[in-house]
């Protein structure tokens, strides 16, 4: 007789917004990190740059190609760890905005990053909003 599984559907909300993807994920051999979400049809890149002395902690973002948001960081090596201070808009599915929230931390003498990444669809807006 066939065991009969049951699955606990859940969804995270904070605040206004709800989380639909929320994770940890550690670089290999210093490699950028890449999220690929098939089903909204992006992929965003976190790419990490140091040694820029003359540069505050920052975060730039570019779109190399269609449906691509890549985010270089920039000096985010603090073994304390870097991050956002406030969710930064990404986009928009389904009509609503789409967020990041993300924090990276750094093991000393290593080229690795691990960064901790919470995606959020927040507010509703009109077909006419851009991103």
């Amino acid at each position: 007789m066939a065991e009969e599984q049951t699955f606990l559907a859940k969804t995270v909300n904070s605040g206004p917004a709800e989380v639909i993807d929320s994770g940890t994920v550690i670089s290999f051999a210093g490699n950028p990190i890449a999220l690929h979400y098939k089903d909204l049809g992006i992929s965003v890149v976190f790419e990490f740059k140091t040694g820029d002395e003359n540069r505050d902690t920052s975060v730039e973002s570019s779109v190399p190609e269609p449906g691509t948001l890549k985010l270089t960081l920039y000096n985010f090596d603090d073994r304390f760890g870097a991050g956002t201070i406030k969710p930064m808009r990404i986009g928009k599915y389904e009509g609503r905005r789409l967020y990041i929230q993300l924090r990276v931390y750094t093991l000393q003498g290593s080229p690795d990053k691990t960064l901790q990444y919470t995606v959020y669809k927040g507010e509703e807006v009109s077909e006419s909003d851009h991103a």
